[in-house]
């Protein structure tokens, strides 16, 4: 009787590796915000912001209403403040799930101010933004963001674990 013996194996990326794509998205994705943000800040200083914005909107009625948009010229008030806080939270990997998704909610306000707006253009330029969000939400467990203050003050806490012990598979095909 001849038995063969297999063994399977998953190649994936070790802790380090996560960490640095972690690392990497959460850079790109903080950075982006935390720069638009003091942009509507110092745009705001000169006295331009937030009244283009809200001007954009000033001609844009919601077709189920009859009336214009409400709330623009609040949340383009807030957007500059939000923007810095999420993208500062991201940079340095503190409350990452929580900015993560807090990142995500506004940059699905501003996907919809676009579509309002029906600039095709910014709207799938946003989409690139969702999915880099996307992948910064999907790596932000402590196990996957040891490189952020997340992974320094909750990350011994979390060592991933073995995925499992080595198993014999059942031979589907029979021994020959």
């Amino acid at each position: 009787m001849d038995t063969t013996n297999t063994i399977t194996l998953r190649r994936e990326p070790g802790p380090v590796t996560r960490s640095l794509v972690a690392l990497l998205l959460r850079l790109s994705l903080g950075l982006m915000m935390l720069m638009y943000g003091l942009g509507k800040l110092d745009a705001e200083r000169k006295g331009s912001y937030p009244d283009a914005i809200v001007k954009q909107f000033e001609p844009v009625r919601l077709p189920i209403l009859d009336r214009p948009l409400p709330g623009v010229h609040l949340f383009a008030t807030v957007l500059p403040y939000a923007e810095i806080t999420v993208g500062g939270l991201l940079i340095a990997g503190l409350l990452t799930p929580i900015s993560a998704g807090l990142s995500g909610l506004l940059l699905l306000h501003l996907l919809f101010g676009n579509l309002v707006l029906n600039d095709a253009a910014k709207s799938s330029g946003m989409i690139g933004y969702i999915l880099l969000n996307a992948g910064v939400l999907w790596l932000s467990p402590v196990t996957s963001n040891y490189l952020s203050l997340d992974g320094l003050f909750f990350g011994w806490f979390w060592r991933p674990r073995d995925e499992g012990e080595f198993r014999r598979e059942p031979d589907l095909m029979g021994s020959r």
